[in-house]
């Protein structure tokens, strides 16, 4: 019994990810017809996951159940990992570790890093989870010398306290670009999303306290479940701008 409770959160909570936060995904009697299930065992289901706040029930003739997720807040001004941001709103933070590898940086890892081109990576892609529903891939690299064993330590909650804990290294500041995307198919079944959804993609190098990189991440969040924040402070127009500061770059469209 347990296991076909867990088959139909499982699918429930698909539908959710493939669905817009506000939107209904029936009445109780829809939902048991729809998954094969009985009223008492969709109802056991729904309330766990009502209590995670992924949906809400609405009582009345035009009530039902709807998705409540919403959106993640990443706060740009801050260099933190997943779970602390995610763990300060509330959410309880999860990671899928899709796979790791020591191998050769491409050429932009390489300027990143400031390798050399006999130097290796080491390289680790998850899923980032927020109760529960995907909201980012992750794809990180560090210089595979300076963080000998790194792979032989537990990778599913935030490399930065590993970094910290493990190797004595402070990640001090952050330079990230972000850029809208949209999601290919491999991408859109990892984040439960269609294919060509909106996605944000930040690409960050991080720098320890001696100011040398020591990250060079690409993630992709989902656009319909992230927010962007920053902190800006005003000094006037007449102000020089310095290096520490926020700035958006149009793109030029192809053809």
């Amino acid at each position: 019994m347990a296991a076909q409770s867990e088959e139909l959160r499982r699918r429930i909570v698909a539908d959710i990810n493939a669905g817009a936060p506000g939107a209904k995904l029936g009445s109780e009697r829809d939902l048991a017809e729809r998954y094969g299930t009985s009223r008492s065992s969709l109802r056991q289901v729904l309330s766990a996951l009502e209590e995670a706040g992924l949906v809400h029930r609405v009582i009345g003739r035009s009530g039902g159940i709807f998705i409540s997720h919403g959106q993640v807040e990443r706060n740009l001004s801050d260099v933190v990992g997943v779970p602390a941001f995610l763990a300060n709103q509330g959410y309880v933070a999860g990671t899928r570790v899709l796979s790791t590898r020591i191998t050769t940086p491409d050429q932009a890892t390489q300027t990143a890093l400031r390798l050399g081109p006999g130097d290796y990576v080491v390289e680790i892609h998850r899923v980032r989870l927020a109760d529960g529903s995907p909201i980012s891939l992750e794809h990180a690299q560090f210089p595979a010398e300076r963080f000998p064993g790194l792979l032989e330590q537990q990778l599913g909650g935030s490399l930065y306290e590993v970094l910290q804990s493990k190797y004595g290294l402070e990640t001090m500041r952050a330079d990230e670009r972000i850029e809208a995307v949209t999601a290919t198919s491999n991408e859109a079944t990892l984040l439960g999303i269609k294919p060509k959804s909106a996605l944000l993609m930040i690409t960050r190098v991080a720098y320890d306290q001696d100011g040398s990189p020591c990250e060079f991440s690409r993630d992709l969040f989902r656009g319909d479940r992230t927010a962007l924040a920053v902190t800006a402070q005003g000094r006037g127009i007449a102000a020089q701008s310095d290096t520490n500061t926020a700035s958006v770059t149009l793109q030029r469209q192809a053809g």
